[in-house]
């Protein structure tokens, strides 16, 4: 149920109400027996935990309130987790990255910003499922650990080439702005990161050639899949095969070349919006959609309140709201423009994404939304899941993600179908300089030191 601050407000004092006349009555849980007895309340009859019924029921809350990572999917299944929800990284909201699985096996990731990588490893994403990436424009909070992702792919099993997909750069004034765009920017990471590269190419790192694929690539391979932001509709497919479709359409945000993007599966769909302004292009490709993830920015008043503790009449207020408004101008939907956008969509569930979430900013927000859309909606934060099925509700759950969880390291191939590594033993790289520096007894490999 959808409150609003009053509401909410109401509903709270109601609560705790409640529980005052329950426990003055002795309801059991509050009194103490003799005063249930009392009030004619029989106690409930103790109930071993082993007994299955409690067992079942107990792993049937489990399953319908939290999410345990990689739990299967039904075949007709797409399951979206959030694993960065803000645009600075914070310990409980990291940048932007939205994982989509569907459940004939395929997954895609949609943006990369800084510490979502985090997010997956505590929710046992090996980086093998991390091959499909899509950015939807390349500010840092976006991309960011797309480096770390690219850099250890292969030493955790990746021997296949990284597929990012993005827009071209910007067409402005009639200059075309090639070095901007998702090639340029996958050539400087490839050239930026040639001493990781190199350094981990004791290991395997590439697949042998084979009479089916002559020419398979390697981990340390990107495959840049650009696209022209312009484009929409039939011209604007981003990736497809016999099962998913995703595709995107043009966004407003900074500067020309932000796109948002739209994945279909088995007539459900789900809309990533990126960063934008509200545009027409949303209203057109997100109307009617299953889920639709829309970025929303806090008012500037709270942004300045929040960021730069300055408040009305405070030196430097005004100037810190003129940038706030300044920004919001260029690049981004205001809350009331979200509540706007969400009642001309429809969509089964509206969330809200890219948004700082805190006690004192989550009500006001919602209060501001709820003047224009009255429809389902959630609020991002990173770790929350949603399972979508046809004909069924969008299950909401939060993912159990354990604080020091191992990475996962995967591979799909044997030995024998990948190439030997290029670099033999772990002091192939290490010149005499730095091996007259090397105590004997830590220059014996490979096992002589294992205890």
């Amino acid at each position: 149920m959808d409150l609003t601050r009053k509401q909410f407000l109401a509903g709270t004092g109601a609560v705790a109400g409640g529980l005052v006349a329950a426990n003055a009555m002795g309801v059991p849980g509050f009194g103490n027996p003799a005063q249930a007895a009392a009030a004619g309340v029989g106690l409930p009859p103790i109930v071993p935990p082993t007994d299955p019924t409690i067992m079942e029921t107990a792993a049937k809350m489990m399953r319908n309130n939290w999410y345990m990572p990689v739990e299967p999917l039904a075949e007709d299944e797409i399951r979206v987790s959030i694993m960065g929800s803000a645009f600075v990284p914070r310990m409980a909201q990291a940048a932007n990255s939205v994982f989509i699985e569907v459940g004939t096996g395929q997954s895609f990731v949609f943006d990369l910003g800084m510490g979502t990588l985090t997010k997956y490893t505590a929710m046992g994403v090996p980086f093998t499922r991390m091959e499909h990436v899509f950015i939807s424009h390349l500010h840092a909070d976006h991309m960011t650990d797309l480096v770390a992702l690219y850099c250890f792919g292969p030493p955790h099993g990746r021997v296949t080439p990284l597929n990012i997909y993005g827009p071209s750069g910007p067409r402005l004034n009639g200059a075309v702005y090639t070095k901007e765009g998702t090639k340029a920017f996958c050539e400087s990471l490839y050239a930026m990161c040639a001493w990781h590269r190199e350094a981990m190419s004791f290991l395997y790192t590439d697949l042998k050639p084979t009479a089916d694929d002559p020419d398979p690539g390697g981990g340390y391979d990107i495959a840049a899949h650009e696209f022209d932001y312009r484009g929409e509709g039939a011209d604007a497919i981003a990736y497809q095969d016999a099962d998913v479709t995703v595709t995107h359409f043009p966004a407003a945000h900074d500067r020309d070349g932000s796109v948002s993007y739209r994945l279909d599966f088995k007539g459900q769909s789900v809309v990533f919006s990126g960063d934008t302004k509200p545009t027409t292009w949303m209203t057109k490709y997100a109307r009617g959609v299953d889920l639709l993830i829309h970025e929303m920015a806090l008012t500037p008043q709270t942004w300045v309140e929040h960021q730069a503790g300055l408040y009305p009449g405070d030196e430097g207020y005004a100037a810190n709201m003129a940038g706030s408004m300044e920004v919001q101008a260029n690049s981004h939907t205001p809350e009331t423009a979200f509540g706007q956008i969400m009642k001309k969509c429809q969509p089964k569930l509206g969330v809200i994404t890219h948004c700082h979430f805190n006690q004192d900013t989550f009500i006001p927000a919602m209060d501001r939304v709820r003047a224009f859309y009255d429809g389902p909606l959630s609020w991002a934060i990173d770790g929350v899941v949603f399972n979508l099925r046809p004909g069924k509700d969008i299950k909401q759950r939060m993912a159990l993600m354990p604080d020091f969880a191992w990475d996962v390291i995967v591979s799909s191939y044997t030995t024998d179908e990948v190439e030997p590594p290029k670099y033999k033993g772990p002091f192939a790289q290490f010149s005499d300089f730095t091996m007259d520096h090397i105590p004997p007894e830590w220059k014996k490999w490979p096992a002589d030191n294992a205890e």
